[in-house]
């Protein structure tokens, strides 16, 4: 892989950065609002549904801990609305991958391939940096940018497939304690899980990605993504730091759950986990780990909130007045 490769490969991931922030940025306009309704009820499953909802609008699950990180520290939540909203949020940002595997798989996505998406976001550039820019704009031309820019990271890494490099990079991930720190670095530096989704996706089309090497990557990317509220609660409270570390202890949980049977599978069946991973495959993966986090966190919620009043939480009556 040479230096235009690199420098292709560079300016599409940043084109795919630059999309996912007006994305985010126009549906969080046109969806202002949505995290109030969950002040309505105390409800534990109301808010990780309402959760999942928001962050598979806004298309970013780091904004929306975010936002929750603000609100914890102000005692605008309760110890169950936190709960079901971080739950809600890591299952909501699983409809980036998807959305980005059917977009790309559609017969008419060649386009995103070519430069002329590119040219128009160009010319477009001037009113989209606009601070009146139509959400709906935004948010239109945000997806372009993030199809765009996933079209050709994919053609940037094509020449990958016969490299020996690659395949010594993946060779170094395919125990699942180097995985898990592969894709938590790799997020923590970009803060963006989409991102490093997204990439990983991009990756798997030159098929030199294992299935069984997909997992704890995706599981490190999960913990990684927690830098963000991590670094947004240094300076916001106790509330706000319990907010942040109850997002990591999820997907530290998330990670402890689907790596036991990963290793069973890893001895009993290691033909089946050594196909290649597709990009469908990995926003399956992606999903099935979040959802297992939360069918065990949810129930046990209440242990990470047994010091809650102490570390500044909020119970669900004093959330109320």
């Amino acid at each position: 892989m040479g230096f235009w490769h690199l420098l292709a490969l560079a300016a599409a991931v940043c084109v795919f950065l630059f999309g996912m922030e007006l994305l985010c940025t126009g549906l969080g306009a046109l969806s202002r609002g949505r995290l109030r309704l969950v002040r309505a009820s105390p409800s534990v499953w109301r808010a990780a549904a309402l959760g999942a909802v928001v962050t598979a609008l806004v298309q970013s699950s780091s904004a929306v801990t975010v936002v929750l990180v603000g609100l914890s520290a102000g005692g605008a939540l309760a110890a169950d609305q936190i709960a079901g909203l971080i739950a809600g949020a890591n299952i909501g940002t699983c409809s980036t991958a998807f959305l980005v595997h059917i977009g790309l798989h559609a017969g008419w996505t060649a386009v995103f391939h070519s430069v002329y998406p590119l040219y128009a976001l160009a010319l477009a550039l001037p009113v989209l940096l606009w601070r009146r820019c139509p959400p709906a704009l935004s948010a239109g031309a945000g997806l372009v940018a993030l199809l765009t820019g996933m079209a050709h990271m994919q053609d940037a890494l094509a020449p990958l497939s016969g490299s020996p490099l690659l395949a010594r990079l993946l060779a170094q991930c395919d125990t699942p304690l180097t995985g898990l720190l592969a894709g938590a670095g790799a997020t923590a530096l970009l803060q963006s899980s989409s991102a490093c989704i997204a990439l990983l996706q991009a990756v798997s089309s030159s098929g030199l990605l294992s299935l069984g090497a997909a997992v704890p990557i995706i599981l490190g990317q999960n913990i990684g993504t927690c830098a963000t509220a991590l670094l947004a609660s240094l300076r916001a409270g106790r509330a706000a730091r319990q907010t942040a570390l109850l997002h990591l202890w999820f997907n530290l949980l998330g990670a402890a759950v689907a790596l036991p049977p990963l290793l069973l599978a890893l001895r009993l069946c290691p033909a089946q986990l050594a196909a290649p991973a597709g990009s469908a495959a990995i926003a399956c993966i992606h999903l099935a780990s979040n959802l297992a986090a939360a069918a065990v966190f949810l129930p046990l919620r209440h242990r990470f909130f047994a010091r809650g009043t102490q570390n500044g939480l909020p119970q669900p009556q004093e959330a109320a007045r």
